[in-house]
């Protein structure tokens, strides 16, 4: 299966959890926007969502939050890139969001936000911020199906690799 197919079935998978909540939700009602979300971004309050929320968003939202974070934290993303980084967390930190999170499903706009972010930035997410990100999901959430990290794997390799072909 491609890198397109991949993140076809990842965001399909994740608007099926929610389809009879949302008529005609798109990735972009998110991400066309971020700069809004931008002044939502506080690292204290991404802290206190990550403790309130961490166990009901469990590992495949809350790896791509800690990837992001650490990426943000980094040397290797430019202003543009911490810019959408921040954007993409601060629309996770917001409880009223396009899905207010205390819905069933809720968190389901957060993860497409998060994964269209991870895939934008997939070249610059090293091995290093990778296991740094795994090592804190550990601390939150102790012991964690690994597998749930899979989709998110995969849209960082497939990214990669297209990127590669292009060049």
């Amino acid at each position: 299966m491609g890198f397109f197919e991949n993140i076809k079935n990842t965001v399909t998978d994740a608007s099926q959890k929610v389809s009879g909540a949302v008529k005609n939700f798109k990735v972009e009602d998110i991400t066309s926007n971020l700069k809004v979300y931008e002044k939502y971004f506080s690292e204290n309050e991404l802290w206190q969502k990550v403790e309130k929320f961490g166990k009901t968003m469990g590992a495949t939202i809350l790896y791509p939050v800690l990837l992001l974070y650490n990426l943000l934290k980094s040397n290797e993303v430019n202003l543009k890139e911490k810019a959408m980084i921040i954007g993409t967390l601060g629309y996770v930190i917001l409880p009223l969001d396009f899905l207010p999170d205390a819905l069933p499903g809720g968190f389901t706009d957060d993860e497409l936000g998060l994964l269209a972010a991870i895939t934008a930035l997939a070249s610059c997410l090293s091995e290093e911020i990778q296991q740094t990100s795994k090592e804190q999901l550990r601390n939150l959430l102790g012991e964690f199906d690994e597998r749930a990290l899979d989709s998110v794997a995969k849209i960082i390799h497939g990214a990669n690799n297209f990127i590669n072909r292009k060049q």
